[in-house]
């Protein structure tokens, strides 16, 4: 299992001087900046500890010095530098990220990921946020915790498309975790044609699709094998009278003549899904299950069948068989509000109140703003936010 790590120490920031006192630090400044760039760090961390011996209360002195340290190696000393830019300027987004890089280095994962949050708070440039949530999903990854890993790297596409690094994250995350190789395959493509054939994760990506299209391949082979006899003109006949006894509100003859059509020609997806609905119509949730569950092996690609499947699955308390519904709902259709919206009540239910909160979330930024149920909503999330 191979992931793209995104997380890299940053360059240095201009310093502002103000004052005569504070000015007698400049030539300390000037020479650290020229040693850095010249890939001289030892000599540059001993200007810029002079440097802040002469200057006092500049947040970018203590990250260029603590960015010093960290390309020596010097963690202690890296850490103490970026805490003081940190407690000068609480809004320095960049002292954070390199909080969490050496929170990462110490495989202290929680704290990465903590100091990674705060920094996402305060950032504005969208492709730094991507650059973060992505850093963010591999660290949640390494922690097992895929919720947060999924929404952090479909949110760093959803900034920007054509990031590769999430692409390629999120494929190895739909193969490996989840299961989801025509998905996977999918994001593995993605990957292929927004890098650069020299990136060194090019030809890993090329092996997983040819690895997923054998493996496609082959279990489509045996699908063929056990194909079952069809007769649509039957099916089409007996699906057109289906629909005119549920409009007609004769739900019961109208459940009986779907099924009759799905024995005619077992992939008529309109009979399946109608099955589905007729049986909600009559409370019967068990049947309701197995018609929608039909009509998705038919056409896997129907969002509301998703939809109606996870939500009745809830209803009978199968939530973990109703959050894999929605991964694979949520993995061919990323920005459909309503699978968010179900992921969140599914975590409320099993008493997971950050992942529900955080899938809560994610659903209130699809919305429309002028979404009347939008505050109500939100009141519910803010209700058990602290849980």
């Amino acid at each position: 299992m191979t992931r793209i790590m995104v997380l890299s120490v940053s360059g240095l920031m201009m310093i502002l001087l103000a004052g005569c006192g504070q000015r007698s630090g400049l030539s300390a400044v000037r020479e650290g900046t020229v040693a850095f760039r010249e890939g001289k760090y030892e000599k540059a961390a001993i200007a810029f500890e002079r440097a802040a011996t002469r200057i006092s209360g500049s947040a970018n002195l203590y990250y260029n010095l603590g960015v010093t340290h960290l390309r020596l190696g010097n963690m202690d000393k890296a850490q103490t530098a970026l805490k003081t830019a940190c407690e000068l300027d609480p809004e320095q987004a960049s002292a954070q990220v390199c909080l969490a890089q050496i929170a990462y280095y110490r495989n202290d994962l929680p704290e990465a990921s903590a100091y990674l949050n705060k920094a996402l708070l305060k950032m504005k440039d969208k492709d730094e946020r991507a650059r973060a949530l992505t850093t963010l999903g591999f660290i949640e990854v390494a922690r097992q915790r895929y919720d947060y890993a999924r929404l952090s790297f479909l949110e760093a596409i959803r900034l920007n498309k054509d990031y590769a690094p999430a692409r390629y994250n999120l494929a190895t995350l739909y193969r490996d975790t989840y299961g989801l190789k025509e998905e996977a395959l999918e994001e593995f493509e993605l990957f292929k044609r927004v890098v650069d054939s020299k990136d060194p994760h090019f030809d890993k990506a090329k092996n997983s699709i040819t690895r997923l299209q054998l493996n496609l391949e082959r279990t489509k082979a045996d699908q063929g094998a056990s194909a079952q006899r069809r007769d649509s003109p039957t099916a089409a006949k007996l699906l057109n009278d289906a629909i005119l006894l549920h409009q007609s509100k004769q739900y019961s003859k109208a459940l009986k003549t779907y099924r009759d059509a799905l024995l005619a020609d077992p992939q008529t997806f309109s009979a399946a899904y109608g099955a589905g609905m007729a049986c909600i119509k009559l409370n019967k949730s068990t049947e309701a299950i197995d018609a929608f569950k039909t009509a998705l092996e038919i056409n896997p690609n129907n969002q509301d069948c998703y939809v109606q499947l996870a939500r009745l699955m809830l209803q009978v308390r199968q939530t973990a068989e109703a959050a894999k519904v929605l991964d694979r709902a949520i993995a061919r259709s990323p920005y459909n509000p309503v699978s968010y919206d179900l992921m969140a009540r599914i975590r409320y239910a099993e008493g997971r109140f950050d992942e529900a909160w955080l899938y809560g979330c994610f659903y209130v930024s699809l919305i429309p703003a002028t979404d009347p149920s939008r505050a109500s909503y939100e009141r519910w999330l803010n209700s058990f936010k602290q849980k």
